[in-house]
């Protein structure tokens, strides 16, 4: 087990230097003059001299691979860089903005697992019924409508007509909860429908297998069996899933978080690559990335955890 958990963490190093290579410099190549966004309209004012010294300054005159080595070398260090917009530093930008996206996170995930465990079980117990085929139709809907539809129509229904929610802003203390409602409901039902229909098939096929048949004919109840072995079983799927579905969500919180102008890190990613804000942009792809691998390693020890026969097979694997 620990073999494995250090080649994990081998592995999820390798991806998060691939990956900030990668981001790097796919985002130096992006159009556009840093400089220009950070002296705006001065800079046509400057001579040649005074914009080559800028550009000096900035490192952007340098090659790529040094850029990226001596940018590494900071992050390392804890220095991310300076805001170019705000003149703050760029981990303290990123780090305001980390709060409203974890909890925008967190909401979302507590209505996709009520509404997935709630109609995955049911849907999966009553297979083929009308019921059943119900829940299917309306699970492909909320998966196939776009998160920015939704949002629009969740806006005009419940601000503009009802007047009952706010359409932007993160509010403060107990008002919270009318705020993040809306952009949490557009990202949970833009999920909840994978993970109904996920949990849906595997109670299917689970409920019809030998050894719950064994177990009815013993006399146990559907409610033990379905708490103490169904419900089990489906977590392995379910969970590995989770660690997939948080990097998609992460990556649509984009557009929910401006369309409600939710002051996360969705948002200040789009503003800062408008306004090519290098440091704020990296800073924010960075601590995502390395977000994104901790829960799906963690994810992958959990279920080495809860499942005998991964911790076996774990432990073969540890002992070649």
């Amino acid at each position: 087990m620990g073999q494995f958990i250090l080649k994990r963490l081998g592995e999820s190093l390798l991806v998060l230097i691939i990956g900030s290579m990668l981001c790097f410099a796919f985002i130096r190549m992006l159009p556009g003059d840093p400089a220009a966004a950070m002296y705006g309209d001065q800079l046509q004012k400057l001579s040649e001299a005074d914009r080559f010294r800028i550009t000096e300054n900035l490192g952007l005159n340098e090659p790529l691979p040094i850029q990226y080595g001596k940018w590494l070398g900071q992050v390392l260090q804890g220095e991310w860089g300076v805001s170019s917009i705000s003149g703050e530093d760029a981990a303290i930008v990123v780090a305001k903005s980390l709060q409203p996206t974890f909890l925008l996170m967190f909401s979302a995930h507590f209505f996709v697992f009520t509404l997935a465990v709630f109609f995955g079980v049911t849907s999966g117990l009553c297979r083929r019924s009308l019921y059943d085929h119900a829940v299917t139709v309306i699970s492909f809907i909320f998966m196939s409508i776009p998160p920015f539809w939704f949002a629009l129509m969740l806006m005009v229904f419940f601000s503009v007509y009802l007047g009952v929610l706010p359409t932007s802003g993160m509010g403060e203390g107990g008002g919270q909860l009318r705020f993040i409602l809306m952009p949490s409901l557009v990202l949970a039902l833009s999920h909840a429908g994978y993970y109904i229909r996920l949990l849906r098939n595997h109670i299917a096929i689970t409920k019809d297998t030998g050894f719950v048949f064994a177990l009815k004919a013993r006399g146990i109840s559907e409610w033990t069996i379905l708490k103490n072995h169904l419900l089990p079983n489906a977590s392995i799927p379910l969970l590995s899933y989770t660690g997939m579905s948080l990097a998609v969500a992460l990556a649509g919180s984009i557009v929910v978080e401006t369309i409600f102008s939710w002051p996360g890190i969705g948002r200040l990613a789009l503003k800062s690559a408008l306004a090519h804000d290098y440091p704020v942009l990296l800073a924010v792809i960075l601590l995502s990335m390395v977000f994104v691998i901790t829960v799906n390693l963690l994810v992958d020890l959990i279920c080495a955890w809860i499942d005998p026969r991964l911790r076996s097979q774990l432990l073969e694997e540890g002992r070649r």
